[in-house]
């Protein structure tokens, strides 16, 4: 593992890779990358919701790429500010659409009160431990996945590598008999970067198991020579919470429409948990060099499986509303 660390900081000095790729991209070592799009078609464009590049792929090298492989134009999500930056410069529209919590391995994120009351009561629940991602554990997992407490709902697609396999590694809270608890699957965008792609609590399990958890899991990637973990993104969050920069009229637009729909995705929760840990938190853009609209929006939103959630809860609603009556 330092021997692949060190390889990878030579390729940041000679190819100058300072920026990170969106989130769930990954590098790989290969020759072309590997584009998962998903057609918009009312916007005649495509979301690439995520991809495998080369390690000597500079952002300059991307860009190119993307414009010869997408001559109709391409969304991305998940962008770092200095990403969404360098996309900008080269006439691409951004836009903001909430922030990740990023631990950084080489400081304390462990500390504060609450996760630590966390860890003494997870402590006795059972351990930590990495799961090798074989035939017979990515039935596991799929077997584990419907016993989450959110299974039988929809759920959003394309935003994280869902499926287990080669380019995810996996991690469980297994109880003194063996149970899995919780799984958080990772992937890594360079080789000292990792990014959260699922976290997955069981319907049944204890109180204090995903803080046990990320809490091991920090402990192994810290010991392997990892230097950053996203937890991933809040969505929406941080543009409701007085942002240094004003926000566009999309932004705001936004904003306005999320503040309407709490009850369909809770992501007040979400920063919540992720919060405990002390992140650093950075903000996430949305780039596309295509004309960014609200139109363009909404398709993103249905191809995400947003508006499924927003339909299952609103008449989830209703249906309580009648039965109250």
């Amino acid at each position: 593992m330092v021997h692949e660390v060190l390889r990878y900081r030579k390729y940041k000095e000679k190819f100058k890779l300072h920026e990170l790729l969106p989130l769930s991209w990954i590098r790989i070592h290969g020759i072309r990358p590997v584009y998962r799009d998903i057609a918009l078609p009312f916007s005649r464009t495509r979301w690439i919701s995520y991809a495998d590049i080369p390690y000597d792929y500079t952002l300059q090298i991307l860009y190119e790429d993307l414009s010869r492989s997408y001559p109709d134009g391409y969304v991305l999500r998940g962008c770092t500010p200095s990403t969404g930056t360098f996309f900008f410069e080269r006439s691409c529209m951004t836009l903001r659409t909430g922030a990740e919590a990023v631990l950084e391995l080489n400081r304390s994120h462990l500390e504060r009160k609450t996760v630590l009351g966390s860890l003494a009561r997870g402590a006795r629940q059972g351990e930590v431990t990495e799961i090798l991602m074989n035939e017979a554990n990515q039935h596991h997992f799929e077997q584990f996945r419907r016993e989450t407490k959110h299974a039988h709902k929809p759920q959003l697609r394309h935003l994280f590598r869902e499926n287990p396999s080669r380019a995810c590694r996996c991690f469980v809270f297994r109880s003194c008999s063996g149970q899995w608890l919780a799984a958080i699957t990772l992937s890594a965008r360079g080789l000292t970067e990792v990014h959260t792609e699922l976290m997955l609590r069981h319907r049944s399990a204890p109180g204090d198991i995903m803080e046990s958890l990320v809490a091991g899991i920090f402990e192994i990637l810290k010991s392997e020579g990892f230097l950053e973990w996203s937890l991933g993104e809040v969505p929406f969050m941080m543009l409701m919470q007085n942002p240094e920069e004003p926000l566009t009229p999309i932004e705001q637009l936004m904003v306005s429409l999320v503040s309407n729909w709490k009850h369909v995705y809770d992501f007040e929760g979400l920063y919540r948990f992720k919060n405990k840990f002390a992140p650093l938190w950075r903000p996430v853009m949305l780039c596309t060099n295509r004309n960014l609209s609200p139109f363009m929006l909404a398709q993103l939103a249905v191809s995400m499986g947003f508006t499924d959630i927003l339909t299952h809860e609103s008449f989830g609603m209703f249906r309580q509303s009648l039965i109250s009556v």
